[in-house]
Formats: C-alpha cells, sequence, structure tokens
C-alpha cells in the first residue's frame, strides 16, 4: 500500500512546480499596458518630419519615459483643441507641451517632479514697425497674434478687452504677421527664435516687452484615464531617475534626438515605431 501510494504521489508532486509557474508564464505574457499620447506641433520641442512622423525632444522625452516605465506609447497626431478635447474626455492619456490654466485644470493633472523651468514669453513685431511696446497696457492699441488654444499667462488668457487674432499654428501665425494681418505675435522665446530663423530672421524683432514664465514644464495627465493614473507612480519615479542620471538635460538639448533619428534610418524604424519597450 505504502508503494502503491508513493508512486501516485510521484506525479503529483512533479506538477506541483510546473502549477506554480504557471501564473508567471501568464504574467509575463501579458502585454504592457498602452498610453495614448496627444501629439501637436510645437516646434521647436515637437516637431513633424518629412515624411510626416512625431519627433522633437519633448515626443523623446515621453517614449523615453515610457520604455522605462514598461509601457508603450502611441501617438495621435492633432491640432492642440483637438488634443485636448481628447484629454478632456480620457480617450487620450498624456500629453506635454501644455501649459496648465483654470479652465484646463479641471480635467488635466500634471505629473511631478517638472521636467524643465518655465520659458519666457516674447513679443515678435515687423523689422520695419517702429512702434516701441514697454509695457503690458500698450498691445491695448495692437492687434496681437496667437495660436488657437493656447494658453500664454494668466493675465493675458484671462484679458476680455485684448484684441487677438487667432492661427491654427505658430508658423502660420508668423506668416499672418508678415502679411500684417496683426501687428505682434505672442510666442514661446525659444519657438519665435527657431520659426523666425526659418522664415527669415530678418523680418522680425523682439519688442522690448516680453513675460517670464509662470509655470515650470510639466507632462500633462489626464483626469478620466484609469490607464495613465495607474502608471502615474511609476512615471513619476522614472521620470526622477532621468532627472538625476542627466537624460532629460540630453534629450533637451537635442543630443538624444539626433541618435534616436540616427538610430531609425540605420534599423528603418520610425521614431513612432520605436516608442514600443524594449
Amino acid at each position: 500500500m505504502i508503494v502503491r501510494t508513493l508512486l501516485f504521489a510521484l506525479p503529483l508532486l512533479f506538477a506541483l512546480p510546473l502549477l506554480w509557474l504557471a501564473p508567471l508564464a501568464s504574467a509575463a505574457a501579458t502585454p504592457a499596458p498602452t498610453l495614448v499620447y496627444a501629439f501637436s506641433r510645437f516646434e521647436p520641442y515637437k516637431t513633424v518630419d518629412a515624411d510626416g512622423k512625431p519627433g522633437g525632444p519633448y515626443t523623446v522625452l515621453l517614449q523615453e519615459l515610457a520604455r522605462r516605465s514598461g509601457v508603450q506609447l502611441d501617438i495621435v497626431h492633432c491640432p492642440l483643441q483637438r488634443c485636448l478635447a481628447l484629454l478632456q474626455r480620457g480617450q487620450a492619456d498624456l500629453s506635454i507641451g501644455i501649459r496648465g490654466n483654470a479652465e484646463r485644470d479641471r480635467y488635466l493633472d500634471f505629473l511631478d517632479p517638472p521636467f524643465a523651468p518655465a520659458t519666457a514669453t516674447v513679443l515678435l513685431q515687423r523689422r520695419d514697425d517702429p512702434r516701441p511696446i514697454r509695457h503690458y497696457d500698450d498691445l491695448y492699441a495692437l492687434r496681437v497674434g496667437v495660436v488657437e488654444g493656447a494658453s500664454y499667462f494668466q493675465r493675458f488668457d484671462d484679458d476680455k478687452l485684448m484684441r487677438r487674432d487667432a492661427a491654427p499654428s505658430a508658423r502660420l501665425a508668423l506668416r499672418k504677421l508678415t502679411a500684417k494681418r496683426f501687428d505682434v505675435l505672442l510666442i514661446n522665446a525659444q519657438q519665435g527664435s527657431q520659426l523666425s530663423r526659418e522664415l527669415g530672421a530678418r523680418q522680425y524683432r523682439r519688442a522690448e516687452l516680453q513675460f517670464p514664465g509662470e509655470l515650470p514644464r510639466r507632462i500633462a495627465l489626464s483626469r478620466l484615464s484609469p490607464a495613465v493614473q495607474a502608471a502615474r507612480p511609476r512615471l513619476a519615479a522614472q521620470l526622477q531617475q532621468m532627472l538625476r542620471d542627466g537624460s532629460v538635460r540630453r534629450i533637451l538639448d537635442g543630443d538624444a534626438v539626433q541618435a534616436a533619428h540616427a538610430g531609425s534610418k540605420r534599423s528603418g524604424r520610425s521614431l513612432h515605431s520605436m516608442s514600443t519597450p524594449h
């Protein structure tokens, strides 16, 4: 009887380790969660290449953060207002290069720590326009160019008396300035420098008046996205590590962007396809 019992028990003893391994194998096969990145063009931080693929330092930063956090990143290319609507409905999970304000804070949350300090906002004029602009009140006599849906700083955003003329993008806004559709263009300092160089720096000059940045730059999260809220602790921890090891600085300086583009050309992959974790 004892021999028969042991013989009967042996297959069970061998099977037990396999039963313990089954949940582990199942967990390993579970696909990484996917987060939807609402991408709106914002040069030089968020760019589109000749093939229409999103890139730029902000996009590379999010891709590297997703890789380190063990999530996949799907990119949805949309105009700014459409991107905001997707985030508001929870149909997109996160974005970058979007400033918070009273309205947006109802549906957007922002990841800590900030990844960069605030950036100044400047006023561009046509070079042949001699009018001095030294004080905020000087703007009331002018038509001020803005980008549709963009937020600048609280005083301006809340000002109901300011005459605004909107364009779908900063590039088109600069062209409207050249065409005298408005008198000045309100624009991020670095974005204004790059675009004016591309479109003809001699045509423009900075007004004396400029506005310091109010808020540090943070990654925007949709409050209605359970996926990104669940991933938030991992994202925050990995972003902190990227700040400590200098990865964020290198990406924003452009070194990682150039390397990523070179790597994508060698491998035949686009930056979009490189967003899948390794």
